[in-house]
């Protein structure tokens, strides 16, 4: 294989986590006035501090979802391999001591495990973006078997915590577009060919406003039914300028983290590794566990 799907297939896994940890300062913070008044242009690290969702972070650390991810990554490096019942095992563990937010879907899986269901089956009903947003180790690891036997795992993966048809027609988004980028797609027509017809719609009707305007638009927050044209948005608009679309997506405020993971997944994939910033490499706390030389992931 040539050194260009390397590129992609390492820009894929490292696009989603600095997107994510670019976003981790300023996550949850809808009033976008606000957040350019305390932060400025969003083009490098920071801390949440000790008024955020996320007050013990520290800058190039992930969100709670880039945790989730996270811990997908260390799962598949350890074992080269996918098992959902396997995997479930570690990301039940990451919680005992967890410090930092537990989202809605997490602690309804938590406690349908607590109340007796089997930890492949105690999935909420979140119609969240999360779930299918933390895929991209999975993508990066099933990038060498065929975009079936890829979206098959990453549907499974969300599905483990976030059990609606839009989790599962999101992943299945992600999973087959990330593959053909991967592969050498071009990006604006694999997300016409694979984007869900709906998203697709929504991210065009805002296409000529800018990204604080159009993210407004559609909606800032977690669900599927905003945050994915969101995604496809930020794609579309920016798809040549990947450190700008993962700026312009922090700065559109709300749920910015979620939309991160998935737009990194997609722009990473798409332009590369030599795309994303030195420093954004450099500045992730886990880049140990989320590159490791000679291996796989």
């Amino acid at each position: 294989m040539n050194n260009d799907y390397h590129q992609r297939r390492a820009g894929l896994i490292l696009g989603s986590f600095t997107a994510d940890a670019l976003s981790l300062g300023v996550h949850w913070i809808y009033d976008t006035a606000q957040l350019y008044q305390k932060f400025g242009y969003v083009s490098n690290y920071h801390a949440p501090g000790a008024d955020s969702y996320h007050p013990k972070k520290q800058a190039g650390e992930q969100s709670h979802v880039g945790d989730q991810a996270l811990c997908l990554a260390a799962y598949l490096k350890r074992n080269q391999k996918w098992e959902a019942a396997s995997f479930m095992q570690d990301w039940i563990g990451m919680w005992s001591s967890y410090g930092d937010y537990f989202d809605h879907a997490t602690k309804a899986t938590l406690q349908n495990i607590e109340d007796g269901l089997p930890a492949t089956a105690a999935a909420s009903h979140s119609q969240e973006l999360a779930g299918a947003a933390r895929s991209a180790p999975l993508v990066a690891l099933m990038a060498d078997e065929s975009e079936a036997d890829c979206v098959a795992a990453c549907v499974e993966q969300t599905l483990l915590t976030h059990t609606s048809e839009a989790s599962q027609e999101a992943a299945t988004f992600l999973a087959s577009a990330g593959h053909r980028l991967v592969h050498g797609a071009a990006l604006e027509s694999t997300l016409r060919e694979t984007a869900p017809k709906w998203a697709l719609l929504k991210a065009e009707s805002v296409r000529a406003l800018d990204a604080v305007e159009a993210v407004a638009k559609l909606g800032q927050s977690c669900p599927i039914a905003a945050a994915l044209p969101a995604v496809i948005y930020l794609a579309l608009k920016h798809g040549d300028d990947l450190p700008k679309a993962f700026s312009e997506n922090a700065m559109a405020g709300g749920d910015n983290c979620a939309r991160a993971l998935a737009l990194g997944l997609l722009l990473g994939a798409a332009r590369g590794e030599a795309a994303i910033p030195q420093e954004w490499k450099d500045g992730l706390i886990a880049k140990d566990t989320i590159t490791a030389p000679g291996q796989k992931l």
